[in-house]
């Protein structure tokens, strides 16, 4: 009669061990280390990369395009700026570059606020079919560099003005929605 009793209160207790645990969680706590490197726009894991003298990284790791002498490479001599009434083509200013581990591709949008003279567009510059936008949708597959130009045009910009502006970046995972 002792055994019977005492596999019954065993029995009991399991029951109301399984019946408690099966309560709602309500809290949990722990402490993890969190590393992240921040770098130059150059060495991110989705980079900046310049391509040409005028675009570069400045000492805060960030990409500037900049058509002055206030550019971090411009020599004595050069040129400091473009002309009034004229367009100019500068292709491959600057690259996106994806080197994510995931080995997926990613849609980055590429948006430019600031003088409406200043365009961006990707790839090489087609006369009469390539245009400039102020927001670009792209692609970039890993290990891939998407290529991105600049039009310039100063139709009716004075001598001694400035274009100022500033890019957005902004990526998301997988590819980007094609427009039909």
């Amino acid at each position: 009669m002792k055994k019977i009793l005492g596999l019954v209160i065993l029995f009991a207790g399991m029951l109301i061990a399984v019946t408690a645990s099966s309560a709602n969680f309500a809290y949990f706590h722990a402490d993890r280390n969190v590393h992240i490197q921040v770098v130059p726009d150059d060495n991110e894991l989705i980079d900046l990369e310049p391509l040409q003298p005028y675009a570069y990284i400045n000492s805060n790791g960030m990409l500037v395009i900049d058509l002055s002498e206030h550019n971090a490479n411009w020599e004595d001599g050069l040129g400091k700026g473009v002309s009034p009434n004229s367009t100019y083509v500068f292709e491959e200013v600057f690259g996106v570059t994806n080197h994510l581990w995931e080995n997926m591709p990613i849609c980055m949008h590429i948006t430019y606020t600031g003088a409406d003279e200043v365009t961006f567009f990707e790839g090489d510059y087609v006369p009469g079919v390539t245009t400039g936008a102020s927001e670009l949708i792209v692609t970039v597959m890993p290990g891939d560099v998407v290529r991105i130009g600049l039009i310039i045009d100063s139709s009716g910009v004075d001598a001694g003005s400035s274009l100022d502006g500033q890019i957005q970046f902004y990526a998301e995972a997988g590819e980007c929605p094609t427009v039909e």
